[in-house]
């Protein structure tokens, strides 16, 4: 017969008696959430009353701060309390382009630059055959060059760089590719700092690079134009410095040097290449499927811009606006600007206003809905 007594529930070894996060005392826990992201911290105040205290502490809205506008933290760690709501107002100020230090500095770049990115933190500028990033937080000590083209670059894109063979791992999801054309008929990419890939095929100068990847899931290709007339496209998961077996495809077609080009927004296998001729445009829509062009369409007027959104490739060119549809090929509409010759044009990123830059610095908006 068993004379022990069976133990309670209070005493029971089975009862989770583990301590909970709300019986911590407040500097642990500002200590813990002090190597949290925004976003967590946003969530961690809407669980319950006691952690919204805790992540309103100083010291991790000073530590925001400090991260996100290095040059304003000497100002805002001299207060002795308010760093959520000095953190909050900037946030806002910045949204409504409310600021005071909208010129950080002057830089001379002493030659003329042809084309420029914003990656992140930096700012890339071409310049001739060379490449100018300047960090965007330390523009007072100058750039790093990257050199090893050997004529005028003619165009620069970003793409990610899991799409390529130099990725390795998921800590490198968020980064980027810079990819260069050039004059001297050949493509290059870069990524830390240096070369990776150098890509020849071209005859003649590389005049245009796709703004984005063609085609979906993995193997995607880049495309490229060139005063020889040809759209080319190239896989990013070649090995090697030369970039052997990267080519793919070489689409004919056009009659005269590509000018613009711009993947379809609808099908991402589609892209639209556009060339000049001395009586307007010839825009082709190839596929990087078939390899074949699938349609063709002429506008007047002098090249100036086009952008995809959705089945839409929408062209300014001459002093005309006006947009294809891309599965018929046909015009769904066309309107002059009454600015006279168009210098610019740009879609959005709202994707439902273009605007176009004539002379003088006349701009016009319009609804593309």
């Amino acid at each position: 017969m068993n004379n022990h007594p069976s133990p309670s529930p209070l005493t029971s070894p089975n009862l989770d008696s583990s301590t909970k996060v709300t019986d911590m005392d407040m500097d642990s826990l500002v200590y813990c959430a002090s190597y949290l992201t925004l976003q967590e911290i946003g969530n961690m105040a809407i669980s319950c009353k006691f952690l919204n205290r805790v992540v309103n502490s100083d010291s991790i809205w000073r530590r925001l701060f400090r991260e996100r506008w290095p040059r304003q933290a000497p100002h805002i760690m001299s207060q002795t309390s308010g760093a959520r709501e000095s953190y909050l107002a900037r946030y806002r100020a910045l949204q409504q382009f409310k600021f005071l230090d909208y010129q950080v500095s002057e830089i001379y770049m002493g030659a003329k630059s042809s084309d420029l990115l914003f990656s992140k933190n930096s700012i890339i500028i071409s310049q001739g055959p060379s490449i100018q990033i300047l960090s965007i937080d330390k523009l007072l000590e100058g750039s790093v060059s990257l050199n090893g083209h050997r004529a005028r670059i003619t165009s620069m894109r970003l793409f990610p760089l899991k799409e390529t063979s130099l990725f390795q791992n998921e800590t490198q999801i968020n980064e980027n590719v810079l990819v260069t054309s050039s004059c001297d008929h050949s493509i290059r990419l870069w990524w830390k700092g240096s070369c990776q890939r150098c890509f020849r095929g071209h005859n003649d100068p590389v005049t245009i690079l796709s703004d984005k990847l063609l085609g979906d899931g993995t193997g995607k290709v880049f495309a490229s134009g060139g005063e020889d007339s040809t759209v080319r496209l190239w896989s990013l998961n070649s090995s090697g410095k030369r970039g052997q077996g990267a080519l793919k495809a070489t689409l004919n077609g056009h009659k005269k040097p590509l000018v613009l080009m711009c993947v379809s927004g609808h099908n991402p296998s589609l892209i639209a290449s556009m060339s000049k001729d001395s009586k307007g445009m010839d825009t082709t829509i190839s596929s990087d499927r078939s390899s074949c062009c699938v349609g063709i369409t002429s506008v007047p007027g002098v090249p100036v811009g086009m952008k995809c959104h959705d089945s839409l490739l929408y062209i300014a060119a001459g002093s005309s606006f006006g947009a294809v549809d891309l599965r018929t090929m046909k015009t769904a509409f066309r309107t002059s600007t009454n600015q006279g010759k168009l210098f610019s044009f740009d879609v959005m990123p709202s994707k439902i206003l273009a605007c176009t830059g004539g002379f003088g610095m006349l701009f016009s908006f319009y609804r593309m809905i």
